[in-house]
C-alpha cells in the first residue's frame, strides 16, 4: 500500500534528500517549506515526478498548513529556524519557527487524527554535557536558544504522543554535512571556503580551533532515519544519531584548504573556546542504542566532512 508523507522543510538540505529516497521507494510526498533557507533547485527533479508535490508555505501560516496534510498518512518534520547562533534582531526567532510551529504542527494532526511524526532534533539539546559520549539518557542543559527549542519542541511531542495516540519518532542529529550546503556562513566548511575566496593566504578560525564534534553526511542521515522509523516502534521512540567518533576544527580548516589546492594559508584563531556564544565546543553522541537496533555509520567524520568539502567545490 502506498504512503503519502508530509515532509516540512522539504526543499531544505536534508528535506530534499528524504523526499528523494520516500519517492524511490514508490509512496507519494508533499513537501511544505517557506525557502527561508530551502531552495527551489534542490527540488527541482523531483518536481518531475507525478508522485511529488510541493507547496510554498509557513507551519504558522493555518491555511497552508491545513493544504499540506491533506490526504497525508504520515509527518516528517523537519522545519525550523537552523541557524544555532543567536540573532540579537529576531531574538524570538526560535521559539516562533522550532516550537510554535511544532504545536501548530501537532494540534493540526490531532484534529485530523493523524498518528504517525518523525521529528529532526539536534544534539545541542545537551549543551556542555560533562559525559562524553554523550547517552539519550544523559540530562539536557542546552546554552542556546536554538537547542533550548528544540529540547522544548521534543518535550511537546512527547505530551502529544501519550496524550493523543500519537507515535513519534525524534532524532538527535550529529552536526549533517553535504552538497546542498547553505553558501555562506551557516557551516563551519562553506564559511570557510568562502573566507578562502576571498583571501586565499589567511583563514580566520572562530574559537581556538580546538573544537571537536561528530559529523555525518546528509545521506546516511537520511538512510538512518528510515531505518529507525521501520524498525522502531515504541509509542515514543528517541534516538542519537551520528558516528562514533569527532573532527576538530583546524583539521577541516586543514582540509578545505588541501581540496582548494592552498598550501600556505595562516590560520588566525579567535581564541575562545567557543566559536560564538551558544556553541558548543565539544560533543561525541553516543550511539549504542541506534547501532543495537541494527545501523551503523559506515563514514568516520572527517570522511564526512571531505565528501562534502568535494560536493560543494564541484558545484562550481
Amino acid at each position: 500500500m502506498t504512503t503519502t508523507y508530509l515532509v516540512t522543510g522539504g526543499a531544505g538540505c536534508i528535506g530534499s534528500e528524504l523526499c528523494s529516497a520516500l519517492l524511490s521507494r514508490g509512496d507519494r510526498v508533499v513537501a511544505l517549506d517557506n525557502l527561508s533557507s530551502g531552495r527551489e533547485e534542490h527540488i527541482a527533479e523531483l518536481l518531475k515526478n507525478s508522485g511529488f508535490r510541493f507547496l510554498k508555505g509557513d507551519l504558522l501560516d493555518p491555511s497552508a498548513l491545513e493544504a499540506a496534510l491533506e490526504g497525508v498518512d504520515f509527518v516528517y518534520h523537519l522545519a525550523a529556524n537552523s541557524d544555532v547562533k543567536f540573532n540579537a534582531d529576531e531574538p524570538d526567532r526560535d521559539l516562533r519557527q522550532n516550537l510554535v510551529a511544532t504545536q501548530q504542527l501537532l494540534e493540526a494532526m490531532r484534529r485530523r487524527g493523524l498518528r504517525k511524526l518523525a521529528f529532526s532534533s539536534t544534539s545541542a539539546v545537551y549543551g556542555n554535557s560533562p559525559l562524553q559520549p554523550i547517552p539519550e539518557s544523559q540530562a539536557c542543559r542546552p546554552i542556546s536558544l536554538y537547542g533550548a527549542s528544540k529540547l522544548a519542541c521534543e518535550a511537546m511531542i512527547a505530551a502529544y504522543s501519550n496524550l493523543f495516540n500519537i507515535q513519534a519518532w525524534v532524532f538527535r542529529f550529529a552536526n549533517v554535512v553535504g552538497g546542498k550546503v547553505r553558501k555562506v556562513g551557516r557551516t563551519v566548511i562553506s564559511d570557510f571556503i568562502a573566507k578562502l575566496r576571498r583571501d586565499s593566504t589567511r583563514l580566520e578560525i572562530l574559537g581556538n580551533g580546538k573544537q571537536a564534534k561528530s559529523y555525518i553526511q546528509t545521506s546516511a542521515c537520511v538512510e538512518s532515519m528510515l531505518f529507525i522509523v521501520e524498525r522502531a516502534q515504541r509509542p515514543y521512540n528517541l534516538y542519537n544519531l551520528g558516528a562514533d567518533d569527532v573532527v576538530s576544527v583546524t583539521r577541516i580548516a586543514e582540509l578545505v584548504a588541501e581540496a582548494m589546492g592552498l598550501k600556505q594559508v595562516r590560520f588566525d584563531y579567535t581564541g575562545t573556546e567557543a566559536g560564538w556564544p551558544g556553541d558548543v565546543p565539544r560533543f561525541l553522541l553516543d550511539v549504542a542504542a541506534l547501532n543495537m537496533l541494527g545501523w551503523r555509520c559506515r563514514q568516520s567524520s572527517e570522511a564526512a566532512i571531505t565528501r562534502a568539502i568535494q560536493d560543494i567545490l564541484a558545484q562550481d
